[in-house]
């Protein structure tokens, strides 16, 4: 079975090649699942399979979950939030299992269209985590981890409060993640400057509550 999209750009639009995009994405999905859950645990299965086959990107949901978790304790979490704000970050990249690794791995900056692909991956997200059966809570806050605080997000331009509060506390530590990790076309920045960044937008893509936690709660080196 094929396990990965194939696709090709076709000026202006976008399709899957020889084939519409459901019916390519739905068979996937069902080799997949049919591989993954002889145990019955849809997180744990595909958290697996991000592992397998995007291990760069298990590492940055891992810190990402680290990161949030001292964040939702800085909140007053309980400990059953604080364990559902840890899966929303690991689950938060899982879309990306379907974008294809050559546009995931690529060493250089994304062009227009990579960048479409990309930008699929909430929504890819959102179809993997209903497929394998998991709650609609936590299918909805690993969708809106793109979404801004002034509504110029995606994948629906929710903003302010309408973003879950757990997808809000992820993107912070998701940007700041990706903006002190090395990666093939990007120096990484330090953390004085990813810190910087930060508070240059709280208020305008970030919740500057959660900025304001994240900061007092990073670690100093």
């Amino acid at each position: 079975m094929q396990k990965e999209l194939s696709l090709e750009l076709l000026t202006p639009t976008v399709r899957l090649v020889n084939d519409s995009w459901a019916g390519q994405v739905q068979r996937l999905c069902a080799g997949w699942k049919a591989e993954d859950l002889p145990e019955n645990d849809g997180v744990r299965a595909l958290v697996g399979r991000l592992k397998r086959t995007r291990p760069s990107t298990y590492r940055h949901c891992v810190r990402t979950a680290r990161f949030s978790r001292r964040v939702g304790f800085a909140f007053g979490f309980d400990e059953q939030q604080l364990r559902q704000l840890s899966l929303t970050a690991m689950m938060h990249d899982i879309g990306k299992i379907l974008v294809p690794e050559r546009i995931l791995n690529r060493p250089r900056k994304p062009t227009r269209f990579e960048r479409f692909v990309l930008n699929l991956h909430p929504n890819f997200g959102a179809l993997l985590a209903s497929y394998y059966g998991l709650s609609p809570e936590l299918r909805i806050r690993t969708q809106h981890h793109h979404e801004r605080w002034d509504g110029r997000g995606y994948p629906h331009r929710l903003g302010g409060e309408d973003i879950p509060l757990m997808a809000r506390i992820v993107q912070v530590a998701d940007t700041f993640d990706a903006m002190v990790e090395q990666r093939e076309y990007n120096r990484p920045r330090t953390l004085s400057d990813a810190a910087a960044e930060l508070r240059r937008e709280s208020g305008t893509q970030f919740d500057p509550r959660v900025v304001e936690a994240f900061l007092d709660t990073l670690p100093k080196e």
